[in-house]
């Protein structure tokens, strides 16, 4: 099969029956208060470090009353003098409540922040061993008032990148800190339509006088649901015979017993096989006949590393390729003391690019997949495993690569026990230019787009290989056994995308 002038490789992992569609929305857009074992709650930096996921703008992100980002028309302002006494503070909240009972804007909690030059204001927080210093929302509607505890609460400190959801404390400071406190409101449905609300929160200290405005939280994706983007496998039913359409590349799955001899190097034997059915994992299902199997054994790095070169294979090195796979993280997985590598695409030419050769530019690169650590208990993304793309190029930092979570729609962040369809598409940049790209799809919507990668300033590094790698580390060795499912692997020279819904 002869390649088109610029080739695509994608990997695609296949789900049998209608497509799924990644089910993280809501609360898993949430900030994090953290645990303090974990260190994974908000800080300066992320509204949820566990999952990796950044403030767009230091120490918060925030909408005023008008819906301006980082505005300063604050819903409500309190002044708090310094008289060195502890009692409560009130904030009429009303009208921002109203906007999250009605669905007019997704409760995200409130944003606290000095509005001038004033003080720090110390206050108790929900985690308080005074019962009367926890923080309150008093709701009032024609049933009667309730008053409601916080789910979760914190504060941000440009000082550190400890996160401060377990401390006792909540501060403001218009200098360097900002508090962050979030309600249920399905815990009021009892007063019916919400006439009134109040915050309160009980002042401990006061380091001058400060005004303190609320503001809304407003962090992360909250787009609207949206269908998958269907290409070439919507028109193969399980991918059956869509190795013979002139866009691929490549296609297997792995239903061959000789299924080595499609790849150009194929292992390690002893932790990779073929399986229609696996008895130590109750919810495993295959997408159709065999899937291939992999494990990263206890005290063990690599678990696969499975190789397909396009030179030796079709004769040629492409320029731009799309690559799918099917994935499934079986039951055992769960990753709590090192992240590690995932298939991917990649130009090393045993020279450059991995396990910490760095690249200059003429000697190598590459873009396989990675995986972080499973996001811990108590995170609203726990149990999730985020994937992105782990990337040797010429702009990047320090001798290792650098990780690129896919975090557009929270769509890398992987579940166990379902199969996901993985797409990736890398295009070499012109030499002296910023103009590579690499993009990426989980079951069909759109999770990652950079389009200024410097992989090369020679137009000899091409498109070496699709490289399958599932590797633990770095150089920590995995505490116990875990596996993996990969099935449907697709090389094309344009967009494979999931199977179609309808098959």
């Amino acid at each position: 099969m002869k390649p088109s002038p610029f080739v695509m490789l994608v990997f695609v992992f296949v789900a049998a029956g209608p497509a799924l569609v990644c089910p993280v929305r809501g609360e898993q857009s949430d900030w994090a208060e953290g645990a303090t074992q974990h260190n994974d709650g908000a800080n300066r930096d992320h509204y949820n470090l566990g999952a990796i996921l950044p403030w767009k703008h230091f120490m918060g992100d925030w909408r005023d009353a008008n819906d301006a980002p980082q505005g300063d028309a604050a819903y409500v302002v309190t002044k708090i003098d310094d008289n060195d006494t502890r009692k409560p503070v009130r904030w009429d909240v009303t009208s921002l409540v109203k906007e999250w009972s009605d669905g007019s804007q997704p409760n995200q909690g409130f944003f606290l922040r000095g509005t001038d030059d004033g003080g720090r204001i110390v206050f108790g927080s929900r985690e308080n061993p005074d019962a009367a210093l926890r923080p309150k929302l008093e709701l009032t509607g024609e049933a009667g008032t309730v008053r409601l505890d916080p789910v979760s609460d914190t504060y941000l400190t440009e000082s550190t990148y400890r996160c401060q959801g377990q401390a006792d404390e909540l501060r403001v400071s218009a200098a360097s800190e900002n508090l962050l406190i979030r309600f249920d409101l399905d815990q009021a449905a009892s007063v019916g339509e919400i006439s009134g609300a109040s915050l309160i929160l009980q002042s401990t200290h006061q380091y001058r006088s400060a005004n303190v405005g609320v503001f809304r939280c407003r962090q992360g994706d909250q787009g609207p649901p949206a269908s998958p983007v269907m290409g070439i496998a919507a028109k193969y039913q399980n991918d059956r015979g869509i190795a013979d359409d002139p866009d691929v590349i490549f296609a297997t799955g792995f239903e061959r017993v000789d299924w080595q001899s499609e790849w150009t190097v194929a292992g390690p034997k002893d932790n990779v096989d073929t399986v229609d059915v696996d008895t130590r994992f109750e919810e495993f299902q295959p997408i159709d006949g065999k899937a291939m199997r992999s494990r990263i054994a206890k005290g063990g790095l690599t678990a696969l590393n499975t190789i397909y070169k396009f030179d030796e294979q079709i004769g040629s090195e492409p320029e731009e390729v799309y690559f799918r796979y099917y994935l499934r993280l079986a039951d055992d997985w769960n990753q709590t003391v090192q992240g590690g590598k995932l298939p991917g695409i990649s130009g090393t030419y045993g020279r450059a690019g991995w396990g910490g050769r760095k690249v200059n530019g003429t000697d190598g690169w590459s873009a396989r997949g990675l995986f972080r650590k499973t996001v811990p208990a108590g995170n609203p993304l726990a149990g999730r495993t985020p994937i992105g793309f782990y990337c040797y190029h010429v702009d990047m930092d320090g001798t290792y690569g650098t990780n690129w979570v896919w975090s557009q729609g929270y769509r890398g962040y992987l579940a166990t026990n379902r199969w996901y369809a993985i797409e990736q598409y890398c295009r070499l940049n012109t030499p002296g230019k910023k103009d590579g790209v690499l993009r990426a799809w989980v079951d069909g919507h759109l999770a990652f787009d950079k389009t200024d990668v410097r992989f090369r300033s020679t137009d000899k590094l091409r498109i070496e290989q699709v490289w399958m790698n599932l590797y633990h580390g770095g150089t920590t060795p995995s505490p116990y056994d875990q596996h993996i499912f990969i099935d449907n692997v697709v090389i094309a020279n344009k967009y494979i995308g999931p199977m179609s819904a309808q098959q």
